[in-house]
């Protein structure tokens, strides 16, 4: 009998070793995402042996190495990558008739990401900038304005890292963070603005364009970043703008304030100026110093190229040349476009539209030089076809081609380019020799279509030699003067092109023509003076040649 209870006692222990077994013994597998590792493995179960851990994303395998209390990748993976990871966990061979086969887990992970928590940080000794992030970061790297990269590796991940910067006032950083050393850098760098504290207490703001800067674009923004936040130094109220544009301000964050000009912005060329209702100490990114507090600063508007004016010019058939953009440049389409140009040439070639182009026409013509004759004539005829503008010859008469070409005239100019509104008149071009027998040639679209007998002037007041846009004109008119005698003129002339101060080509009545009998006027016959007139328009040139 005892010997049963004996035998009895031994099965229910095995059985109660067998239930623990099968209960604790059970292998199992957890994945977690957590530390320093891209994940870590946690397994359990009576003798349990890990099997393969595999990691793919976007369906592509990652190979991974043990390290960190988990596993990484072994080449350097991007932030906010999605990466599916499974693991499998086997109980002993001899144990599988009761703990079962393998068991799997699997998981999705994601690399983490960080940036810098805020747009500002202040400086917090000489030199000595600490940045803080949303989330922890091994390696910094950044840059200020026209300074060389910077890389700061940790020792251990952190939110806050101490950067050296230049000794100043302020200013700005280019940042790109990974926080893991396995991560590669964020692919977008994110820009802060950074301060040391004023001592004086007046607000201190980084601007760009910076004051006194020269080459703004025309229709860029305007960014202002202060030490504090924007409602602290301004307010509701927002700084003016002279000139006033239209345009938007925007706040993208609390201490940052960006204006936005709409259509063509500023122009060209153009003095800006920033008012504050307050005195705000304006800082530059790219500068270690800064003005005392003032009201307002100033920046300037990147000139217009003359060559790009040349180039649109022709385009418009205000030139006798015709312009080709060279091979993959495209001509700018849209407003935009074109303003994004104004200040930079595009890359091409000039090339005349007639092969019979006079050669003391084509002499006008100096490539890489449009600031000459032609141009200011072409400028002309096209500012005499500005509708709703009123052209004043006599003071365009007197300018330069850089002079005339002000923000009004370019963005004519570019709206024109835009609706393809060619120049309406033929190109014509007035020939003037005083050699004997004098004549007049007017050459037109390529063809001489008038050759005649002319008078210029006499020994005593000639007609100047030399190549002038013609700036105005009139169909009748009396020219007032002195006659070498001493006399006085009061003649009434018809067909008027004035070309050169008092100089015009007329109509006057003479008995003969083809020598010297004006005054410095070249003059034809009535009717011939109205052939030519009609053929002729603001902006042509006309050549004496003695």
């Amino acid at each position: 009998m005892w010997v049963a209870v004996a035998a009895l006692g031994l099965v229910v222990l095995a059985g109660v070793a067998i239930a623990l077994v099968f209960a604790l013994g059970r292998p199992s597998v957890s994945l977690r995402s957590t530390g320093e590792a891209l994940f870590t493995v946690r397994t359990a179960g009576f003798g349990s042996r890990l099997g393969p851990v595999r990691a793919t994303s976007a369906g592509h395998p990652l190979v991974l190495r043990q390290a960190d209390g988990g596993y990484v990748p072994v080449g350097r993976v991007a932030q906010g990558q999605t990466v599916d990871v499974r693991a499998a966990v086997a109980p002993p061979g001899w144990l599988r008739w009761l703990l079962g086969g393998t068991v799997t887990a699997t998981a999705t992970v994601r690399t983490p990401t960080a940036a810098p928590a805020a747009p500002v940080a202040m400086a917090s000794g000489p030199s000595r900038v600490p940045v803080r992030f949303d989330a922890p970061v091994s390696t910094v790297a950044y840059a200020t304005p026209g300074g060389s990269s910077r890389v700061v590796h940790l020792a251990t991940p952190a939110r806050v890292v101490d950067l050296a910067v230049h000794q100043g006032v302020g200013g700005s950083l280019r940042v790109q963070v990974a926080p893991r050393p396995w991560e590669q850098l964020s692919v977008r760098p994110s820009t802060l603005s950074w301060f040391e504290p004023p001592a004086s207490g007046e607000p201190v703001a980084l601007a760009d364009p910076a004051p006194g800067s020269t080459g703004a674009p025309p229709n860029g923004a305007i960014t202002l970043t202060f030490d504090h936040p924007v409602s602290n130094v301004l307010g509701t109220s927002r700084p003016t703008l002279s000139p006033s544009v239209p345009g938007t301000w925007r706040q993208p964050s609390a201490n940052s304030l960006v204006f936005t000009p709409s259509g063509f912005g500023f122009g060209p060329g153009t003095s800006v100026t920033v008012r504050f209702d307050r005195p705000v100490a304006v800082a530059t990114a790219a500068t270690t110093t800064t003005a005392a507090a003032t009201s307002s600063y100033t920046f300037q508007v990147a000139p217009g190229s003359l060559m790009r004016l040349a180039q649109l010019l022709a385009q418009l058939h205000y030139l006798p040349l015709r312009f080709v953009p060279a091979p993959g440049v495209a001509l700018p389409t849209t407003v935009a476009q074109e303003i994004a140009t104004m200040s930079t040439p595009l890359e091409g070639t000039f090339s005349w539209r007639w092969t019979t182009t006079p050669a003391t026409l084509a002499s006008q013509w100096t490539p890489g030089t449009p600031g000459n004759l032609l141009v200011k004539g072409a400028l002309m005829a096209f500012e005499a076809n500005r509708p709703t503008y009123t052209y004043d010859g006599y003071t365009l008469d007197t300018e330069s081609v850089s002079q005339m070409a002000d923000a009004s005239t370019w963005e004519a100019l570019i709206n024109a380019a835009v609706a393809h509104q060619l120049d309406p008149s033929p190109y014509s071009y007035v020939y003037v020799t005083k050699a004997l027998p004098e004549t007049l040639t007017l050459w037109e679209n390529g063809a001489n279509v008038l050759t005649a007998l002319a008078n210029t002037g006499i020994p005593q007041d000639p007609t100047v030699d030399g190549t002038f846009p013609i700036y105005v004109r009139y169909t009748v008119n009396y020219m007032n003067g002195t006659n070498p005698n001493g006399t006085t003129y009061h003649d009434l002339v018809h067909w008027i092109n004035y070309f050169n101060g008092g100089d015009a080509v007329h109509g006057f009545v003479r008995a003969s023509y083809g020598f010297p009998q004006s005054l410095g006027c070249v003059e034809l016959p009535v009717a011939t003076a109205q052939t030519a007139f009609n053929d002729l328009a603001i902006g042509d040139l006309v050549t004496v040649a003695g």
